[in-house]
């Protein structure tokens, strides 16, 4: 019969229990199953969607005679703009451009959008500025795919990189998208945008072009006078939105500030978020954000590639499959496991284990 513990349990003994717990979780390493994802179809069909326009647009540039710098446009997207024009307002890393052109994110905004909670049919509000138009474009891919209703605002400058060009900024792109039929969005609102939403660090010719592209693209132009105001009017937009995806570097987002600020789904203001700006009052007005300022982030958080070269074929990525263990199996080598524990604690198993009680095993190691 085996006797009572009467001492410590000894180092051995304990080094075989996490040898076991190590042998338990290669055990249940042996059961994952590689699965398509949940939404697996709506994410292909949107990354399918994603890829069709950013291929229009890349016609567009062609039409238009716009040089592509194959340098800094390697995968030859057509949406890589300049370092710096006259609508430009803000820097941003080149990076970050050539990573947003992947159309893989059209299945990650799917995965956010049906995170947040939308159905066929709802409102989603939209705030972005023309830094980043390949993501611009995957989120109006997914929205198609969702068979949501969009109210868009957009801040026309554009930082380096993005939608920059004189004649092919983000609005003539949407018009572009919008006459090929592949969708047919179209901004309820625009603005200057710059550093107080009305073109404040742009030149005369800037604010003129901008002005231009608006009436061109036949979207109202709000020019307010203070950024408190843009916000304040993005916000009546909005009113009627559970969800709003905020893209870009407009200066809305965070009122003029420069914070640092994860992009993912939001569903309340965490304390280290500035009260001030757009994002933070549609969290306190209890709407849901999916903030996407940082691609390269973004790219990271869910394992797509960084600046890839070239861009990988959609629906390959882990968006697209789920790694599942077993759950029967894990809970009973947890029972094992805790079993065997309970039973080290309580009975002294070095009497089986070495021939000699723990007492005795613990003043021979002495």
């Amino acid at each position: 019969m085996i006797r009572q513990r009467s001492g410590k349990v000894s180092r051995a003994t304990l080094l075989l229990l996490c040898f076991m717990a190590l042998l338990f979780s290669f055990v249940e390493g042996l059961s994952v199953r590689v699965r398509r994802s949940r939404d697996y179809e709506l994410k292909l069909a949107s990354a399918r969607l994603a890829q069709q326009a950013l291929s229009l647009l890349k016609q567009e540039r062609d039409r238009l005679g716009l040089p592509i710098d194959s340098v800094n446009d390697p995968n030859g997207t057509g949406l890589i703009g300049l370092a710096y024009s006259a609508v430009n307002y803000g820097r941003s890393d080149i990076s970050d451009a050539l990573t947003s052109s992947n159309p893989d994110f059209a299945a990650l905004f799917v995965e956010l959008l049906k995170n947040a909670g939308v159905r066929r049919g709802d409102s989603v509000g939209i705030s972005w500025d023309g830094t980043y138009p390949a993501l611009n474009v995957n989120l109006l891919a997914a929205v198609t795919v969702l068979a949501l209703r969009p109210v868009i605002v957009t801040a026309q400058t554009s930082s380096s990189w993005g939608a920059n060009y004189p004649g092919f900024t983000w609005l003539d792109q949407e018009r572009c998208l919008r006459k090929s039929g592949i969708w047919l969005y179209r901004s309820c609102l625009a603005t200057l945008g710059g550093a107080d939403d009305a073109g404040r660090g742009l030149s005369p010719e800037g604010r003129f072009l901008l002005a231009a592209a608006a009436d061109s693209a036949g979207v109202e132009l709000f020019i307010p006078e203070s950024l408190c105001q843009g916000i304040e009017r993005r916000l009546e937009l909005f009113s009627g939105c559970r969800t709003v995806v905020v893209i870009g570097r407009s200066a809305v987002d965070f009122g003029g500030t420069e914070t640092k600020v994860a992009s993912r789904l939001y569903t309340s203001r965490p304390r280290s978020m500035a009260p001030e700006g757009l994002v933070p009052s549609l969290l306190c007005r209890g709407k849901r954000v999916v903030y996407g300022g940082d691609p390269s982030r973004m790219a990271a958080d869910f394992r797509l590639p960084v600046a890839p070269v070239p861009i990988p074929e959609f629906g390959k990525s882990r968006l697209y499959v789920e790694r599942r263990y077993s759950v029967i199996l894990a809970l009973c080598l947890a029972s094992v496991l805790l079993g065997l524990l309970w039973f080290v604690v309580r009975y002294d198993v070095e009497e089986i284990l070495f021939g000699v009680s723990s007492g005795e095993f613990e003043q021979g190691a002495v």
